[in-house]
């Protein structure tokens, strides 16, 4: 199977409380919840930047990591809007 194709994307494609928590290779805690399950995960991380494949928004984070931006449930305690 192939993957999709990845962009580089601008930061200006996030949202404005989403651009003021993330500030580029600034170390956070990330937490983050998979679709089917209600328990919540954290990575503490330096985020890196952000890349869209095929239709899917992903944060690259330092050690090779990528999160789906849409599994992200809150960044450094703060809790994102649903």
């Amino acid at each position: 199977m192939l993957m999709p194709r990845a962009y580089t994307l601008p930061y200006s494609d996030l949202s404005a409380e989403l651009q003021q928590l993330l500030p580029a290779d600034h170390c956070c805690v990330l937490v983050y919840r998979m679709p089917g399950t209600s328990a919540e995960f954290s990575v503490r991380s330096n985020v890196l930047g952000l890349l869209r494949r095929g239709k899917v928004d992903f944060l690259c984070l330092e050690e090779g990591w990528e999160l789906r931006l849409d599994w992200l449930v809150a960044v450094n305690g703060h809790r994102l809007a649903a």
